[in-house]
């Protein structure tokens, strides 16, 4: 694994929305230039939570009280979500500048 440092992350991540796959369909993430995080997953769940770098990634502290703590991996020509916490990978399909999916919005 390369995991990206936070200099990396600084680029890829304020002010950016992430979109991920997941379950085979997309979700998204915006990262507000501030301390917010927006999510819609591929179920339609909507969240709205507070992020901040951490230690080889960063963490999450969502409206639902799930935590996510993430680290993202580099690999020549992908970059993928690891979960710190559990065995668990998402493909970062693309990054996006500004908030492309107009997040929040209520769950479909």
């Amino acid at each position: 694994m390369a995991i990206l440092d936070q200099a990396s992350l600084k680029v890829l991540m304020a002010g950016t929305t992430h979109v991920l796959e997941r379950n085979g369909k997309e979700a998204y993430v915006y990262f507000e230039t501030g301390d917010v995080a927006h999510m819609l997953l591929d179920d339609g769940e909507a969240r709205t939570g507070v992020w901040t770098f951490a230690d080889g990634g960063y963490v999450v502290d969502w409206d639902n009280g799930a935590t996510g703590r993430w680290a993202l991996d580099h690999e020549a020509g992908a970059i993928t979500y690891v979960n710190q916490d559990r065995d668990v990978r998402v493909k970062l399909l693309g990054v996006l500048f500004g908030n492309a999916k107009g997040l929040p919005r209520a769950a479909g």
